[in-house]
């Protein structure tokens, strides 16, 4: 009875050891040295390793096949559970990264995610780099120190990008970058480089390429979807433009209308009425004449020059101005037709002086004055002034017409935006001239806003850098 309890002990003892201990080779010393010391301790003859009695040698024998195959089963149930244990990790990690890529709003936060989540789930300083179709850097992000800037990192980099091989540390092709490259594929080719560099200078271990592997198709499918809805949103802007192009042209057609009919008719009674109508009625029918032309040319040029921004196409002739002058030639033009306003100037004894494009500052003013025209009864006062304000020169075209409502003040600066609510003349423009000038000053690096005062009234102000 006690060689048995014995015999359990030692067997216990195998068992523990192969539970703390990794690998067979361990389960097979435990398991000889447990037979020899059984045999050093507790048979005769003592302390030594001889046996008297041969039916110990097959109490020795079965003492190491049990304890090998218990220590055995013990290893291959600890293996086991930590395989289990590791994959639950790496489908919690999978889940976590995919989640996370289904928030990005862009390129950049997809790069910047990517490279966070892999430096976190392999303890390395990684990098994603994105390109775009013609093989141009699109965005590039890295987390952990910057490891990626070496000559043969960027050999290993570009290479990889081109033939969609793995290269860098621990490959055949630049062995001596600091860092492992591998690409992004989609089914549309490759989209971008991950690197991936390891503390300690140690190579991608199997378990860690085949979690790369099983993330980058999870980067790839968001990559194609980001590229996917871009299109969307350009195309959708194509037909956006399209759409007020063709606003525009029904708007030009409507609005120009009006006045060519003004100046056909006021022509033909003219001239069929020759001989009828006295000097002072031939000068009324020129000046209505010449009143509606130049209201159509300032259209087109109005239109002529939203095309321009549109497009890109306009470059400002930034010259020294004297911001007195721009606003005098502004209200000197003005003044033309607006015989029934009173118009007022306050600017300061000084002069001030102004890096702008003073055309197209004086066509601002311009605007500036005919809204204020066209939007207040006769008699109303308009006032233009200027002033400094810290580092700034600012303009202002204040009116006391009926103001603006509420509810429009947002979307006076928007393109083809009307306001039925004020106009208190015949003449509606197509919306483009607040709209115009807000481009032209913020391509000068100013701001416009616009604002109703009390009692009634309408402010607009705009600035530019002195």
């Amino acid at each position: 009875m006690f060689e048995s309890n014995i015999v359990m002990v030692y067997l216990l003892g195998i068992l523990l050891f192969s539970y703390l201990a990794e690998g067979y080779i361990y389960s097979l010393f435990s398991s000889i040295c447990a037979v020899l010391l059984y045999n050093f301790f507790f048979t005769e003859p003592y302390y030594n390793f001889k046996v008297d009695n041969p039916d110990y040698i097959i109490t020795f024998f079965v003492m190491f096949i049990v304890g090998f195959i218990t220590s055995m089963l013990t290893i291959r149930v600890k293996t086991e559970r930590q395989q289990v244990e590791d994959r639950e990790k790496y489908i919690s990690s999978l889940y976590y990264i995919g989640k996370k890529l289904l928030d990005v709003k862009d390129v950049e936060d997809l790069a910047r995610i990517s490279s966070e989540e892999l430096a976190h789930q392999l303890r390395a300083n990684v990098m994603v780099r994105f390109y775009d179709t013609s093989g141009e850097v699109l965005c590039n992000s890295i987390n952990g120190e910057d490891m990626f800037q070496g000559k043969d990192d960027l050999a290993a980099c570009l290479e990889t990008y081109q033939s969609s091989s793995p290269c860098g540390h621990g490959t055949n092709l630049f062995p001596e970058a600091k860092a492992y490259y591998k690409s992004i594929i989609s089914r549309n080719g490759v989209l971008g480089v991950i690197g991936i560099s390891l503390k300690k200078d140690h190579n991608i271990t199997d378990d860690q390429n085949t979690f790369i592997d099983v993330v980058m198709p999870q980067i790839s499918v968001v990559l194609d979807r980001l590229k996917i809805s871009e299109n969307q949103k350009r195309v959708q802007m194509e037909m956006q433009k399209e759409r007020l192009r063709a606003d525009m042209l029904r708007s030009i057609s409507h609005d120009f209308r009006t006045p060519l009919a003004g100046i056909m008719g006021l022509a033909s009674t003219a001239i069929e009425n020759y001989n009828k109508i006295n000097d002072e009625v031939r000068k009324n029918f020129l000046q209505s004449i010449y009143d509606d032309a130049d209201w159509l040319n300032e259209l087109v040029e109005n239109i002529l020059q939203t095309t321009r921004f549109e497009e890109g196409k306009t470059r400002l002739d930034i010259e020294e101005e004297a911001a007195e002058e721009i606003i005098t030639d502004a209200v000197t033009h003005v003044k033309k037709h607006a015989r029934r306003h009173n118009i007022y100037v306050n600017i300061p004894d000084e002069i001030i002086l102004i890096n702008v494009d003073g055309i197209l500052i004086r066509q601002v003013i311009v605007t500036l004055l005919n809204n204020a025209i066209n939007y207040s009864p006769n008699g109303s006062d308009i006032t233009v002034s200027l002033y400094r304000e810290e580092n700034k020169v600012v303009f202002e075209v204040k009116d006391n017409g009926p103001g603006i409502l509420p509810e429009e003040l947002e979307h006076v600066f928007e393109r083809y935006h009307k306001s039925n609510s004020r106009n208190t003349s015949n003449r509606k423009g197509m919306g483009l001239g607040l709209s115009l000038c807000k481009s032209i000053i913020e391509a000068h690096g100013g701001r416009i806003y616009i604002h109703n005062y009390e009692p009634h009234g309408t402010i607009v102000d705009f600035y530019v850098k002195s």
